[in-house]
């Protein structure tokens, strides 16, 4: 560790196995740059995840020799992708991307795709039935493969046609595989120009575009501008780099700054692009590059070191590293257990948590993994584990109306979008709002009556609009509910689905007020769905400004078919992780589960995928192996990625029987090629259960009788009917009688009604219930703190509920946005080349620029006059920043601090020095609402204790420039002391302490009138 940390003079390649202290290394080595003279700006980090991002940030802001001494803020730490945005947005002029519209996602992409897949041209090599959805995804995940190698759709279409023009082709798989490339150039060559024209990027566009600006002759200074900046780059998890992105790196190293840092035996992203050949590449380009190896695991007990070893010598195409070196005295053996079913695995691995927990007090839930090769595999599991009140954080497949919040939102959406065919979805708010099932039903039988003999929709909402029904009751409740739909239909006619969205979930219904108030983590999901549902339409709204809610209903439909992950479950830190193992890389715990490696699951079974770079194509080096055994190989480093995530108790499960599989399965051909039964570092275990999980056939008419009555039961508790339930259970237990008497009479359904709940379930559901959300954040900013100050409460629903406001942002916040993007650019031009922008310039790039789809829900008079005041306010910034005398030292430069055991971030608008050398603020503020007591402002100060730290010495003047004022009102500064800023601290630290005591009690008044939470907090005045 010692030597890769302090090595010098060549560019350094480190092989890390797990547990050998990769990141202890990468934060030492950072420190040891600094020592070695280079400053905290001139050091790039690039990492694969931005969860790894952040630990890496806070180990150095944590590390004592850096805390307090050393600002590290322009140490720049990030993703690949996070870097490129940053380069992009910086270099817009050269590019001429705008960036406006920001990121869309691969989903979003994918229902794209779905939704014009007869606008790409396909020809009989592509046949369309019931697999759109299958079809597109193979497709999107084509152009990535070609993204990530940096092959354009001009170079493939170029490939293609000269394929085609040189005469027959004679090999059968060559000719399909060109076909297939002629359809995937059209959809290719589309998607590339609707991102363009929609001002849309996805994730790849980040890499490639950063790819070809550094390519570009034209634009050699800014290639050159990024060399000069950084003088060493390390990458953290290099064997999940692309070529695409190790190109980048290539190109902004010069000499010997670089460092990376992997482990081929850890390649698990060969999905992503990520090729196990990346060190045989890195070696190409830095030929006198110096490698070090890691070889002591301060992690995993021997015998886990051991197994997960010979796992990996089943790969005969793997040239072995120097083996890893056990430093724990630990003998802890693998357990292996052989299940009789996927329930018995669940169990088991539910009551081996309990007894752990019982036997080792220290233990927390958050010390427990759960990982699958899949997501779906981890369900079972995960169900089991909540049902006994043990806290779950389960990533699977997003579910957007799983929900009972998301449900009634859906039943309004669907009702607004077709209301001629709305009766399910009409039942299921009137059920709702109170209507009896007596009432439904009339309706219900007079919509049947109506709807008799026609094709033109169920007439349930035709029904609901005259309400001529005999013997009806409840009609006034009725007549609102038919209002409210009229309502909610008017709105939607009027606005993008988002705003109709917005307000039939937040503002006219009590669909959010119902949750709002509520700090457990079951409506802190709740609320998360909502959350999710509203971004859905956000993202729709992106790729088709004119959506309507018919068009967002069949986005969600289409998204639905797709396998998206999200966060389900508890924020809580203190719960078991049930996941794939891929999203544990990188992470230990005390103890792992590895469940589901049975054969057909690890390795599962091989698809060929229908795109690949050709070799004439091909930028990277080629794989060793054909695609199977390279998927085999994948796979099998997979479980080895999973078994060493192990610090202490590591259990191998696998079922012998899967439901709805009539034979019997076994153990995946990894495990049975170590001989668990026989393995010396193994503890093998065969475990059965009491309950059966396949149902057996029948072809008793009694018992279909009760199946088709119990799936009536299923379908009722489902839709929240439980009158109905009851009235079905009734007739299970006629059944049953019948069955035991051959005969109904005698049975008495009083018995049953009387009935008392369980006895147990309190206590169950007690045992279910978790623990109230807290402030978990160790980050705070001045906005949050200042939040907390104004009232408590309103931080509490801020930042620990994270509740939706009661009005949607507004466009000033857009407004305010775009100005600083503008001045951001301009000030950037005028600090490299001495010269500030005029004012026409500054204009036009508000005509270029601007975005008036943030204005859909406005009207377009209120557009206009927000455009037309950036006129203004820029004249204001331009005749101030070409007469001012003094340096720009930074722009929008990042910054933390740390006060009261908090570390608070923030961004500074402008930074100056004047020619006597002292330093001055500037944030510029485009509303109208002027500052009091300047002086005691707590932003400012926090900006002046950033200045201090970073520069050495605190600014003479912190200053807000209200732009769109008039000349004399613009400016508002504070001259600066020592003695003030030291006064504002405690003031600062105090405000700290109380937010540390989670006490989130209101502190009503006449500000109420502008809180974003009136409608829902008790306490408002």
């Amino acid at each position: 560790q010692k030597q890769a940390v302090e090595h010098t003079g060549s560019p350094l390649l480190i092989t890390a196995g797990p547990g050998t202290g990769k990141t202890l290394v990468i934060k030492n080595r950072i420190k040891f740059l600094m020592k070695s003279g280079l400053k905290p700006s001139e050091i790039l980090c690039l990492t694969f995840s931005t969860k790894a991002a952040a630990e890496l940030k806070t180990r150095l802001e944590q590390d004592e020799e850096i805390k307090g001494k050393i600002d590290i803020s322009d140490i720049q730490i990030s993703t690949y992708h996070a870097f490129c945005q940053q380069i992009l947005f910086e270099n817009t002029m050269a590019t001429g991307l705008a960036m406006n519209k920001g990121i869309v996602d691969r989903a979003t992409f994918l229902v794209w795709g779905v939704q014009n897949i007869d606008l790409f041209g396909f020809d009989s090599y592509i046949e369309i039935k019931n697999n759109a959805s299958d079809i597109i995804e193979k497709m999107i995940d084509g152009i990535s493969v070609f993204n990530d190698e940096l092959v354009s759709p001009e170079e493939l279409e170029k490939y293609v046609v000269k394929k085609l023009s040189g005469g027959p082709i004679t090999d059968l798989d060559e000719l399909d595989t060109i076909h297939k490339l002629v359809n995937l150039v059209k959809i290719y060559k589309m998607y590339t120009q609707f991102k363009e024209s929609n001002d849309v990027m996805d994730f790849d566009d980040l890499i490639v575009q950063t790819n070809r600006l550094f390519e570009n002759k034209e634009k050699e200074h800014v290639l050159k501008q990024v060399q000069q900046k950084y003088k060493h780059v390390l990458i953290d998890e290099f064997q999940d780099n692309n070529f695409a992105q190790f190109s980048i790196v290539r190109k902004i190293v010069t000499g010997w700054g670089v460092t990376a840092v992997g482990d081929a035996d850890q390649n698990i992203y060969r999905f992503q692009g990520a090729y196990t050949q990346i060190f045989e590449d890195f070696k190409k380009s830095f030929p006198d590059y110096t490698e070090i190896f890691l070889y002591e695991n301060y992690r995993n007990p021997k015998n886990i070191i051991e197994l997960s070893s010979e796992l990996l010598t089943q790969d005969t195409y793997r040239i072995p590293p120097k083996p890893l070196e056990a430093q724990k005295d630990d003998e802890q053996k693998v357990r292996v257990i052989d299940c009789s079913s996927e329930f018995a695995q669940a169990e088991f691995v539910k009551n081996q948590i309990v007894e752990l927990m019982k036997s080792n007090p220290d233990y927390t839930f958050s010390d427990f993994a759960v990982l699958s090769r899949k997501q779906r595999d981890g369900l079972n599991t995960a169900q089991i584990l909540v049902s006994e009140g043990i806290p779950v954080k389960y990533v699977g497949k997003s579910d957007l109306k799983s929900s009972p919040s998301a449900k009634v939102l859906f039943s309004w959406l669907r009702i607004i979008g077709n209301p001629a065919n709305s009766l399910i979805n009409i039942n299921g708010i009137l059920r709702e709002y109170g209507i009896s099932e007596q009432n439904i039903s009339k309706i219900n039988r007079e919509a049947k009556t109506r709807a008799r003999g026609k094709t033109d929709g169920d007439y349930c909402f035709d029904v609901l609009s005259d309400l001529n029904v005999p013997d009806l009751t409840q009609k006034t409740e009725l007549k609102e509910i038919f209002q409210l739909i009229q309502k909610f239909t008017n709105i939607a006619k009027d606005n993008p689905p988002s705003v109709t969205i917005y307000k039939i979930m937040r503002n006219e219904t009590d669909i959010y007020k119902k949750i709002a108030n509520d700090d457990t983590v079951e409506h802190f999901i709740q609320r998360s769905i909502l959350n999710d549902i509203l971004e859905s339409a956000y993202d729709l709204e992106k790729i088709k400004s004119d959506a309507t809610i018919p068009d967002f209903l069949q986005f969600i439909e289409h998204l639905e078919s797709f396998d998206v992950e999200t966060k389900r479950g508890t924020t809580d830190s203190n719960s078991v992780q049930v996941s794939t193992i891929h999203q544990s890389k990188g992470l230990e715990f005390q103890v792992v589960f590895v469940i589901d490696v049975a054969r057909g699951r690890m390795p599962g079974r091989f698809t060929q995928k229908p795109f690949y770079v050709p070799d004439e194509l091909a930028k990277g080096v080629k794989p060793a192996t054909e695609p199977k055994e390279e998927y085999t190989r994948e796979e099998r480093r997979l479980l080895y990625v999973a078994m060493t995530r192990t610090i202490t108790h590591l259990f191998i499960s696998y079922p012998t029987q899967y439901e709805n599989r009539v034979r019997a399965n076994k153990a995946s051909p990894f495990l049975e090629a170590l001989d668990p039964e026989n393995n010396p570092n193994v503890n093998f275990q065969k475990i059965t259960s009491a309950v059966n999980t396949s149902d057996a056939l029948t072809f008793d008419a009694v018992q279909l009788i009760k199946n088709e009555t119990v799936e009536g039961v299923i379908k009722h508790v489902s839709n929240n009917q439980y009158a109905s339930a009851i009235k079905k259970i009734i007739d299970l237990a006629t059944i049953d009688h019948f069955q035991i008497n051959k005969t109904t009479d005698g049975f008495d359904a009083n018995n049953i009604i009387t009935l008392d709940g369980s006895e147990n379930l309190k206590g169950r559901l007690d045992g279910t219930s978790s623990t109230s959300l807290k402030f978990g954040q160790q980050n705070l900013s001045y906005s949050k703190i200042s939040s907390y100050v104004d009232c408590p409460k309103k931080f509490w629903y801020e930042n620990v509920l994270d509740a939706l406001p009661e009005n949607q942002e507004a466009p000033a916040l857009y407004k305010g946005g775009f100005f600083h993007k503008i001045v951001e650019k301009s000030s950037m031009k005028q600090k490299d080349e001495g010269k500030a922008d005029s004012l026409k310039t500054l204009i036009k790039q508000v005509s270029e620029n601007w975005d008036p789809t943030e204005y859909l829900t406005r009207s377009v008079q209120k557009e206009q006059q927000d455009k037309k005041s950036l006129d203004f306010a820029l004249d204001s910034y331009q005749k101030w920043t070409s007469s001012n005398p003094n340096t720009i030292v930074n722009l929008e430069m990042r910054f933390s601090i740390h006060v009261g055991g908090y570390q608070i971030n923030g961004v500074i608008d402008r930074i100056e020095q004047t020619p006597e050398g002292d330093y001055k603020i500037i944030d510029y503020k485009t509303g109208h609402t002027t500052p009091s007591k300047v002086p005691d402002n707590l932003q400012l100060n926090i900006y002046c204790i950033a200045i201090q730290e970073k520069f050495g010495k605190l600014p003479t003047r912190a200053s807000f420039f209200y732009v769109e004022e008039p000349e004399g009102d613009q400016w508002y500064h504070y001259d600066v002391t020592a003695s003030h800023v030291a006064e504002v601290k405690q003031t600062l630290e105090e405000h700290i302490k109380a937010i540390s005591t989670d006490n989130y009690d209101a502190d009503p008044g006449f500000k109420c009138k502008w809180c974003d939470y009136k409608d829902i907090c008790e306490e408002a005045m």
